[in-house]
């Protein structure tokens, strides 16, 4: 479904991903571990339009989309939802949801029902859809990233840092979504420090050390391989 090839994205002088090349099947949920600073969330941005690739590919579907508007790939299928949440404050949760669909241009009866997918997925965001985004608990804003995301029914789902200043009892909230919507079929690129808890819920994943993927594998190899242990899940 996802194809990197040889990826190179620059600020400036400064290389953030130098010669990623990285693969996403159709119902996988493939991982991005690393350290902060190692360019995971460039990486992402990249694939969704929001950075421009300075050198190699981005393969969607077997289309490249290298030159496409970050609007244009949404109604091809990537979604992100981004890191830090990013909702609307001033807008209610109901509108910070319909702005999730509104590249996708759908029609009153289209529109309702993703908004009803949405709540019954969330019950918590249908219970304050009236309530303004930036008075939602940091739990709650990620759940609404989250939705927001899916509105537009995407093919892949890129998940950027969901676990990110929550609770440990709303981490395993998200968690737990996050494996729905994989047992629903739906594809997943995730982006996580907590990397115990990406590996355990990943089919594949790979490690990015300062803009470069060093080690890839399965989940559960990369969850056994020493040097990732050491580095990322606090064993030895």
């Amino acid at each position: 479904m996802l194809k990197l090839d040889a990826v190179h994205v620059s600020y400036g002088a400064i290389q953030a991903i130098r010669g990623v090349s990285i693969q996403v099947t159709q119902g996988e949920v493939v991982s991005i571990i690393g350290a902060n600073g190692a360019g995971k969330s460039t990486l992402l941005k990249a694939i969704v339009g929001l950075e421009p690739v300075a050198a190699g590919d981005v393969v969607f579907n077997g289309e490249s989309v290298s030159g496409q508007a970050a609007h244009l790939r949404v109604k091809l299928g990537l979604a992100l939802s981004p890191e830090g949440r990013r909702v609307f404050p001033d807008q209610t949760v109901r509108e910070n949801l319909v702005m999730g669909a509104y590249a996708c241009g759908l029609k009153p009866p289209q529109l309702a029902e993703r908004l009803e997918r949405e709540f019954q997925r969330f019950v918590r965001l249908r219970e304050r859809q009236n309530q303004l985004a930036g008075t939602l608990s940091g739990g709650e804003q990620q759940m609404l990233a989250i939705a927001r995301a899916l509105m537009s029914d995407p093919k892949l789902l890129l998940l950027d840092e969901p676990s990110l200043g929550l609770a440990p009892l709303i981490i395993a909230d998200i968690f737990r979504i996050i494996r729905a919507l994989r047992d629903s079929g739906l594809t997943i690129l995730l982006v996580e420090q907590m990397a115990n808890q990406a590996l355990a819920v990943s089919d594949r994943a790979y490690v990015l050390e300062t803009g470069r993927i060093t080690v890839e594998g399965s989940g559960k190899e990369l969850a056994s391989n020493p040097s990732v242990k050491a580095a990322y899940l606090g064993t030895h």
